[in-house]
C-alpha cells in the first residue's frame, strides 16, 4: 500500500484514539448494512452501431452485486467523527463469456474537530482498492490487475466575524496499479486551496476560490506532467419565502505543462473555462427539485486532448409518499463541440427512473432504469445503453451515549 494511503489509515486510527479517550462525554452510534443489487444491461460495453458489424462484442450482461458494510459515528462538543467500510463482492456475467467474480473494497473517514467557535479543522478521506476492467469497460480476465485510489483532503476554517469566513487547505488524490505493466497509469496530484467568502444577511454569501497544484503522471515520457491553477468566483442565495436556494459560480482554470511537446499546433499553456447556475427548491413537505445549468470550455486529461466546449442541463425530482414509498426521476441533456475536429458534434443524453419502498425500518427495496444515448456527427462515437436495476438493502443500527 502506498504511503499517502498507510498516513490517511493512521490519521483516522489517531483521531479514533483521541475520540474514544472522551467518548464518556459524546454519543456512539455503529450501523450495519447489507445491499444485494441485480444489473442488465444491454450493450454494456457502448459499442457504436458501426462498430458492431463482424465485431465480438458482449451485447447484454448481467451483475450481481454484494455489498455488506460498517460504520462508526462518534458526536462531542469538540469534534464530530465518521468511520465507514464496505467491501464489494461482485460476479459478472457476459453474453458468450465465462462467469467471472471480482472484490474491491472502500472507505471512507470524515472528522471535524472544533478548536473554539471560530476555528476548525476538517478531514475527509476516501480509499478505493479495486480491479480493472473486469466489468462493464472490458472483458480482460486478468482479476490480478488491482489498483488502489486514494483522495484526502485537510482545511481549516476561520470565521473571524459573523460575516466573514476564511478557508485554507490541502487536497491531493492518486491512484496506483499493482503489476508493473500498468504502472504507466500512475497519477498524483497535490493541491494548495485557499476561499474567502462574506455574508450579507442570512439569505446571501458571496466569495472566491482557488487552487494551485502539480498533477504528476508515470506516462510515456510523462508530457502530461503539468501545473494547474484556477478561480473561481460564487454566488448564493437562499430565498426562504420560496424554500429555493440558488447558487451561480464560474471560473477560469489555467494549464502550464512541464515538458514541450513534439507535435504541432499544441499549446504548453492553455486556459479553459467553465460556470453553473444551481436551483434547488422544496415543493411541498415530502417533494423536491433540482435543475442544473453549466457551460464550459474544457480540456481533455492528456497533452494532445482536444478542447470542447459544452453546454449541458440537468433535472432531477425526488418524492416520498407515506414516508415509505420514494420516486425519483433524473434527465440529462449535454451537447458538446470540439475544437480541433471541427466537424464533429455529440448530444449526450441520460434518463433515470427509481422507485423504492421500505418494508419495514431494516429492509428497503429499489428498482430502477436509466437509459443513456449519444448522437454525434462522427458514427464511431455513437452508442445507445440500458440498464434496468433491481436492489434490496438491509440496515441494521445501533446506537448508545456515554
Amino acid at each position: 500500500m502506498c504511503l499517502r494511503a498507510r498516513l490517511s489509515i493512521a490519521i483516522a486510527l489517531l483521531f479514533f484514539a483521541l475520540s474514544s479517550v472522551c467518548a464518556a462525554q459524546g454519543s456512539i452510534s455503529f450501523k450495519t448494512s447489507l445491499e444485494i443489487s441485480g444489473r442488465y444491461e444491454r450493450n454494456p460495453w457502448l459499442v457504436s452501431d458501426i462498430e458492431k458489424e463482424g465485431e465480438d462484442y458482449v451485447k447484454e450482461a448481467y451483475v450481481v452485486q454484494y455489498s455488506p458494510g460498517i460504520g462508526v459515528d462518534y458526536a462531542a462538543d469538540f469534534g464530530d467523527f465518521g468511520l465507514a467500510y464496505k467491501p464489494y463482492y461482485e460476479t459478472y456475467y457476459g453474453s458468450g463469456r465465462k462467469r467471472r467474480s471480482s472484490m474491491a473494497h472502500e472507505g471512507h473517514l470524515a472528522a471535524q474537530l472544533y478548536f473554539t467557535d471560530k476555528l476548525s479543522l476538517i478531514l475527509h478521506d476516501g480509499l478505493t482498492d479495486s480491479v480493472v476492467g473486469t466489468a462493464t469497460w472490458s472483458d480482460d480476465p486478468n482479476l490480478d490487475r488491482r489498483y488502489t485510489e486514494n483522495s484526502t483532503q485537510e482545511s481549516i476554517r476561520y470565521t473571524p466575524g459573523s460575516r466573514l469566513i476564511l478557508t485554507v487547505g490541502h487536497r491531493s488524490e492518486g491512484i496506483w496499479n499493482r503489476r508493473v505493466g500498468d504502472k504507466s497509469g500512475d497519477k498524483e496530484q497535490n493541491f494548495a486551496l485557499g476561499s474567502v467568502g462574506y455574508t450579507f444577511g442570512r439569505a446571501t454569501e458571496v466569495g472566491v476560490t482557488g487552487d494551485w497544484g502539480l498533477i504528476d503522471c508515470e506516462t510515456p515520457d510523462r508530457y502530461d506532467d503539468r501545473h494547474e491553477y484556477s478561480v473561481r468566483g460564487y454566488v448564493e442565495q437562499r430565498l426562504g419565502a420560496i424554500d429555493t436556494d440558488v447558487r451561480a459560480e464560474g471560473g477560469v482554470v489555467t494549464t502550464e505543462y512541464k515538458r514541450e511537446s513534439e507535435l504541432e499546433d499544441v499549446r504548453a499553456i492553455r486556459s479553459s473555462f467553465s460556470g453553473s447556475l444551481s436551483v434547488r427548491r422544496v415543493l411541498g413537505e415530502d417533494t423536491s427539485a433540482e435543475v442544473v445549468a453549466s457551460s464550459a470550455y474544457e480540456s481533455s486529461d492528456v497533452w494532445a486532448g482536444e478542447f470542447y466546449k459544452s453546454t449541458n442541463i440537468r433535472a432531477s425530482v425526488r418524492h416520498v409518499f407515506l414516508g415509505r414509498v420514494e420516486a425519483m426521476f433524473e434527465g440529462g441533456v449535454e451537447r458538446r463541440r470540439y475544437s480541433e475536429e471541427s466537424a464533429r458534434r455529440d448530444y449526450a443524453y441520460r434518463v433515470s427512473a427509481t422507485a423504492g419502498y421500505k418494508l419495514f425500518k431494516w429492509l428497503s427495496l429499489r428498482v430502477g432504469y436509466t437509459f443513456a444515448k449519444v448522437d454525434s456527427t462522427m458514427e464511431t462515437y455513437e452508442y445507445e445503453n440500458q440498464q434496468p436495476v433491481v436492489e434490496a438493502s438491509l440496515n441494521l443500527g445501533y446506537s448508545f451515549s456515554r
